[in-house]
């Protein structure tokens, strides 16, 4: 019998078509429904699975942990799901998300393709353009939009966007102005160090998170 060779590895995924999603439950234990409609979703070939993280924050705590699906059983299936194409989400990807986190929050934090959307750039490709923006919408936004109370004085409803759609071109080299993740951690030694107590910390984080 002929020697198969190594596995083929997957297509790399398409750039225009990259999103981080962060899920938040109560606990690890409520992640087990996320994480079989995660591999649903795989399996029907809506998304594909990039890369993927847990990320808790034990209550009366401030350093968060990480788990790596590929590490834990209760995650097994998200980890059997990766895409083998080179992207990975960072440490720092990592640390900015886990800046967010509330004491005794769970969130995933997941590295998708959106294959639903891959014959739309397909079309743009040949069209000689390409998707170049797009943002989950707040659910607050939209939440004001569907209550008829709070269209203003002039019947109009309240806005979706709350900036300008960021473009290929204006995101080439682009930084945050400021690092909220090293800014968090700066804080967090301050806390190891007895300088602030968890209840500074606390407000000191949201301060940081809300600009």
């Amino acid at each position: 019998m002929p020697d198969a060779g190594p596995p083929a590895h997957s297509p790399a995924p398409d750039p225009d078509l990259l999103e981080y999603v962060v899920v938040s439950v109560p606990s690890v234990a409520d992640l087990a429904p996320v994480v079989d409609a995660v591999a649903e979703l795989v399996e029907a070939g809506h998304v594909r699975l990039v890369d993927a993280v847990a990320l808790l924050r034990p209550d009366r705590e401030a350093a968060v942990v990480a788990i790596d699906p590929r590490d834990d059983l209760a995650l097994a299936p998200l980890g059997t799901t990766l895409a083998d194409d080179g992207v990975r989400l960072t440490p720092h990807d990592v640390d900015l998300t886990a800046a967010t986190l509330a004491p005794g929050a769970v969130m995933l934090l997941l590295l998708v393709e959106d294959r639903w959307a891959a014959m739309l750039a397909s079309a743009a490709t040949a069209a000689g353009g390409r998707l170049t923006a797009g943002e989950r919408i707040g659910r607050d936004r939209v939440l004001g939009q569907m209550d008829p109370a709070a269209a203003r004085g002039n019947g109009t409803r309240p806005d979706l966007l709350v900036r300008g759609p960021l473009t290929a071109s204006s995101a080439v080299g682009s930084a945050p102005a400021f690092d909220s993740a090293a800014q968090v951690r700066e804080l967090a030694q301050l806390l190891e160090r007895g300088l602030l107590t968890l209840d500074q910390y606390e407000a000191q984080r949201r301060r940081v998170l809300d600009g």
